[in-house]
């Protein structure tokens, strides 16, 4: 009896702690067997990008934001922003971004501004079914090549795992200041597109291979 009234009142209470303001460097949100999920960080803590069990481009700066990983602990996607300004110029970027199956981004929500110029939209891009590791380590391994034979015979397995980026849409305002909505090709060939352009003029434009 007292083992049961003791438990009925705990059920009761709120669990955690509560602050009313905090600051840290980075916080993981970690499964019960530790596996980390979420990594909220500035640009010095980043998480860095891990694929198949490898670090991609160990040391890379990255920008500060969240970073999602799944229960194979391969990134998927995540959330990032940087603004910088130097000599009177500036360029800021912000991105919500989700990766396909042990590829890169394959759905980008992204805001681009160099100095005034600037994109925003949603942007979706077919990958190889292929892993992104292995085109990372064929890469680096050619950047150690010595000789042009070496260099051309990683060549051609860089070009067997298939285009990286293909984009097939984009929505959104272009660099020139449109709104527009491009559908693309399986081979990326642009092939309609609808805009209307900085005066308020609208098109509609089929375009052939």
């Amino acid at each position: 009896l007292m083992l049961l009234a003791a438990t009925g009142f705990t059920q009761g209470q709120p669990r955690g702690t509560r602050f009313e303001e905090i600051s840290v460097e980075r916080i993981n949100i970690v499964e019960q067997d530790g596996q980390v999920r979420v990594v909220l960080a500035n640009s010095a803590r980043q998480a860095d990008a891990v694929l198949d069990g490898q670090v991609l481009g160990p040391g890379r700066n990255r920008p500060a934001g969240l970073i999602f990983f799944n229960e194979l602990g391969n990134e998927v996607g995540g959330l990032t922003f940087r603004g910088r300004q130097q000599d009177g110029r500036y360029d800021a970027t912000a991105s919500l971004t989700f990766d396909q199956w042990r590829q890169d981004q394959t759905d980008a929500l992204q805001y681009v501004d160099q100095n005034g110029r600037r994109r925003a939209g949603l942007a979706i891009i077919d990958r190889p079914m292929t892993s992104l590791a292995a085109r990372v380590n064929l890469t680096e391994k050619r950047s150690k090549a010595i000789t042009d034979a070496d260099r051309t015979a990683i060549d051609r397995e860089i070009a067997a795992l298939g285009a990286q980026d293909v984009p097939r849409m984009f929505v959104g305002r272009d660099m020139e200041g449109s709104a527009t909505l491009v559908l693309s090709d399986p081979q990326g060939r642009q092939r309609l597109l609808l805009s209307v352009d900085t005066g308020g003029k609208p098109s509609i434009r089929f375009l052939d291979e």
